[in-house]
């Protein structure tokens, strides 16, 4: 597995937008003030101008400007730290024109979650470079961090390898006045596990359902690489909906059961489904994932319904869920170790 250098204490950020642009006042508020905080913490960001815009349908610009405008932050020495700018519906226009050795020679850290399920579940599950699913660039921008953001920038930077879960969560998406808004603590969180207390461990891997599901029905993803190479360790999927019903969420996972996705799987873990039409989103993925005698884990930090930990593709995780609530710890690597931090939360 390749890791990509941690973010240096000087090292800038490249913000683009592989799916949808930012075009509300209030989103553009948002990231003027994630640009000021981080620049104020030494990183400063650098934007594709892909980033504000945005056509009718929601595409931030065509597919070959977008690939090149991740391209160029790729090949730019001094950007350590790739964030998107959106989730989105199009992202998988890029595939057939990603040029993804030039990414091996350039490994940078690429995080976004939702549609960028397309782009960094290709990088690791097929090309073995580390990335992370986390938020996208506008939660850098809150007036007040919350502590996940905080832990999110830790973790890039090399600072932390662990993360506890959250106490409350948003149950869907709340309006904004200013756009600086943090957080809503909608609902208290449990992080609820099929089998009671469990810790268990393996490669991460996994994203959007949605996006998982396309990319199975349609062939255009092949993990089987990532699972020959890891599943002697162990590998932990993990998986968050945006918008699917019972009968799709069955079947995908019926689906890549069979086909050997799951094949040395150590655990699951699943986040809060945004939309979900059904009424058992446990039962129905227990039932389907009965023959595989791990740990399933459900309500995680993970995906829409904020906060979010980080979840890093690639890296070996440890999950200790007890009493309704989750320790990760994360070993990224041989050469990996933890420096110093510098500051807290903000």
């Amino acid at each position: 597995m390749i890791f990509p250098p941690f973010l240096a204490s000087s090292g800038k950020i490249g913000v683009t937008a592989p799916s949808f642009g930012v075009t509300d006042p209030k989103d553009i508020a948002r990231f003027s003030s994630a640009k000021r905080k981080l620049g104020s913490m030494g990183h400063p960001v650098v934007e594709t101008s892909d980033v504000y815009t945005a056509d009718s349908e929601g595409r931030s610009a065509p597919a070959e400007q977008r690939v090149r405008e991740l391209r160029s932050l790729l090949e730019d020495p001094d950007v350590q730290y790739i964030v998107a700018a959106k989730g989105g519906d199009f992202q998988i226009e890029m595939l057939p024109l990603m040029d993804w050795d030039c990414l091996a020679r350039n490994p940078t850290w690429m995080q976004g979650y939702s549609d960028n399920t397309v782009l960094l579940f290709k990088a690791t599950a097929e090309h073995d470079i580390a990335t992370a699913y986390g938020g996208n660039f506008g939660d850098y921008g809150m007036e007040e961090w919350h502590s996940s953001v905080a832990e999110n920038l830790e973790i890039i930077e090399g600072r932390r390898a662990d993360q506890s879960s959250y106490p409350f969560h948003e149950e869907g998406f709340s309006d904004r006045e200013t756009g600086l808004e943090g957080f809503s603590d909608d609902a208290p969180t449990e992080w609820v596990s099929s089998c009671g207390d469990a810790r268990f461990g393996g490669r991460l891997i996994g994203g959007c359902m949605d996006v998982l599901d396309w990319f199975h029905r349609k062939g255009a993803a092949d993990p089987s690489g990532f699972v020959s190479r890891y599943s002697g360790e162990g590998i932990v999927w993990y998986m968050e909906t945006y918008d699917m019903d019972a009968g799709r969420v069955a079947e995908m996972l019926r689906g890549m059961s069979e086909d050997g996705w799951f094949d040395g799987a150590a655990g699951f873990v699943f986040g809060r489904p945004l939309f979900f039409a059904g009424e058992d989103y446990m039962g129905t993925v227990c039932s389907v994932l009965s023959d595989f005698d791990v740990p399933k884990v459900f309500g995680a930090d993970v995906g829409h319904k904020a906060p979010r930990m980080t979840f890093i593709n690639g890296a070996y995780a440890v999950f200790d869920v007890r009493g309704g609530k989750c320790r990760l710890t994360y070993r990224f690597g041989r050469s990996f170790a933890v420096r110093p931090r510098t500051y807290g939360h903000i």
